[in-house]
């Protein structure tokens, strides 16, 4: 498929979540919208705030700081090395069920996100080092990436369906009908990488969702693909364990082992792994997260921004505000650059941040570091006080 023609401010600017071969293509291809060119400061002021060409700038500054790019992370390095390796080793595997990998971990950690730009890249180098699979007259033929995003509740068929629609597969028919078309399908298009996102949603304490399960172990036997998946709370979740959660958990530091429950087949097929938000529990992790903000940072297109002000002074304050969640940092990096144009302070601030309502689970977190910072803070002047000697001098 050719990348969307240039003059295309007709059409909708941003990206939906795919559900098509064609979706997922103009995600490969998209690009976000350059950096403006800002005029001297003195000439930008002395524009009319109803000037078209104020306007005009201002909206392009919006739409550029709407799409700040999630920086490549190390959890994102580290994940595209463990499914590329996957990939690799699963290339030429004999029939059988391949290994796959689960990606557990709360939400609004980037998860999602995640799997997309590593599936994006894998496709980008395919497409870099293969021309010849991506010729104009095999347009849409060689599909090296399917993503499923799954709703709540979601039935075997249902799942068939999705990957048909994507593939552009007829749906009519029975579920076997499907699951065959679906199939060949998958090998006659080159698949090698199928993700499944929001893996929560397979509820295998219902029959529905056991049957679920059982359908993507089913894929896995027979589609020669690497199947990734994403979820919440996976590792207690009915995927990993029959009829039911896994019950206790014992945990040594980082490592959970299920002390019950009868594993799922998924369990022998698929590793799992856990992304977290970030924790400031030691210099490297501190590094890390200041990196982040950093490079958010250097792209902003503001007049009056202090450079590195985000990362030098507020990036603690930027943990606690988010509770390190990278989603959380981008989603108030982005809404603090729009107000800071719409204010016309032209710098992201404390005050600025602070005025942003995030979510309601962010807000709560916060709420909850607020007050314990408070209660700390209450308890050692009191302290003080009691320590501090009377005026005569005695204790």
């Amino acid at each position: 498929m050719a990348p969307p023609p240039e003059d295309s401010e007709c059409l909708h600017p941003g990206l939906a979540e795919p559900r098509t071969k064609e979706d997922w293509f103009a995600y490969v291809f998209y690009e976000p919208p350059p950096r403006p060119h800002l005029p001297p400061y003195d000439v930008y002021v002395a524009m009319d705030t109803n000037d078209a060409e104020r306007r005009r700038l201002n909206r392009s500054r919006n739409r550029y700081h709407s799409a700040l790019v999630l920086a490549w992370t190390p959890a994102v390095q580290h994940f595209e090395t463990e499914i590329t390796e996957l990939l690799a080793a699963n290339e030429m595997a004999p029939p059988g069920a391949r290994l796959g990998l689960l990606i557990d971990g709360p939400p609004t950690v980037g998860k999602s996100t995640l799997v997309k730009m590593i599936g994006r890249k894998f496709e980008q180098d395919l497409r870099e080092d293969f021309p010849e699979r991506f010729a104009p007259e095999r347009l849409g033929a060689y599909v090296p990436v399917v993503y499923v995003s799954l709703t709540d509740q979601v039935t075997p068929k249902q799942i068939s369906i999705a990957i048909a629609r994507y593939l552009n597969v007829p749906t009519s028919g029975t579920k076997d009908t499907i699951d065959d078309r679906v199939l060949t399908a998958l090998t006659a298009c080159g698949t090698q990488l199928i993700i499944f996102d929001d893996l929560h949603f397979l509820d295998c304490s219902l029959k529905e969702g056991r049957a679920s399960n059982d359908h993507i172990k089913f894929l896995a036997n027979h589609a020669p693909c690497t199947i990734i998946g994403t979820g919440v709370d996976l590792e207690d979740s009915p995927l990993l364990s029959e009829g039911g959660p896994t019950g206790p958990v014992k945990r040594n530091a980082s490592v959970k082992t299920p002390t019950s429950g009868p594993r799922t087949q998924t369990a022998g097929r698929f590793s799992r792994q856990e992304l977290t938000a970030f924790a400031l529990d030691g210099e490297r992790s501190i590094l890390e997260w200041i990196g982040v903000i950093s490079s958010l940072e250097k792209a902003l297109a503001l007049y009056r921004h202090e450079a590195e002000s985000l990362t030098r002074q507020h990036w603690r304050y930027l943990h606690e505000r988010t509770n390190g969640s990278i989603a959380g940092l981008h989603a108030l990096i982005r809404r603090s650059a729009v107000r800071a144009v719409q204010q016309g302070t032209e710098a992201i601030t404390r005050e600025i941040m602070d005025s942003i309502v995030m979510s309601y689970a962010h807000e709560r977190a916060y709420a909850k570091v607020t007050e314990l910072k408070s209660r700390t803070s209450t308890k050692g002047t009191t302290k003080q006080t009691k320590q501090r000697p009377a005026a005569d001098g005695s204790a």
